[in-house]
């Protein structure tokens, strides 16, 4: 019995010194363009879905998805979310592999979570994935109303889809800043 706990721990001991000189001697690709393995994608996103689900607000999303909020959320998705997730010019954004792992493309691939999730995941973002945190950029109203357009972009009210449509030809898409020396004085 002695002997098999003694294999057990330098077993134990190997693995650990093989995974470290593996890490160490920069053999582990780190490069967003380097796919990740099987492995790694089957944890990390448990991990995430685990944290997230144990975390995220109970009930429904408090926002109602009429044609006014929706029309907000989709503004606001085309300002800060599109250029990422896909928008309604380019349904599938120029950077959606650019990231590891891949952007999820949410407006061609509506997500299945619950909203609480969704808006969980905007408020304080995944690390280690270009998901930023959006506390302090938006407001909990604006992260909701996002999530209503998001879920409901499939089958939008006319006035609403081609409002979003227009927007997302348009110049308001671009997250410009006026410098605050060219603005004019008060």
């Amino acid at each position: 019995m002695k002997g098999f706990f003694l294999g057990v721990i330098i077993t134990l001991v190997v693995i650990y010194a093989g995974f470290y000189l593996f890490v160490s001697q920069g053999m582990f690709p780190i490069g967003a363009d380097n796919p990740p393995g099987k492995m790694e994608r089957k944890y990390a996103n448990m991990a995430m879905d685990e944290y997230v689900d144990k975390h995220m607000p109970k009930g429904e999303n408090p926002v109602e998805a009429n044609s006014a909020n929706l029309m907000e959320g989709a503004m606001t998705y085309e300002k800060h979310c599109a250029l990422c997730h896909g928008g309604g010019k380019e349904r599938t954004s120029p950077l959606a592999h650019k990231f590891s792992p891949p952007v999820p493309q949410i407006i061609q691939r509506i997500p299945h979570d619950e909203d609480a999730h969704l808006w969980w995941v905007t408020k304080h973002g995944i690390r280690m994935t270009g998901m930023p945190s959006w506390d302090g950029v938006l407001s909990d109203d604006d992260m909701w109303k996002v999530i209503a357009f998001v879920k409901h972009s499939d089958k939008l009210p006319p006035d609403v889809q081609a409002m979003w449509q227009q927007a997302a030809q348009g110049p308001s898409t671009t997250n410009e800043v006026t410098p605050k020396a060219n603005q004019p004085k008060k």
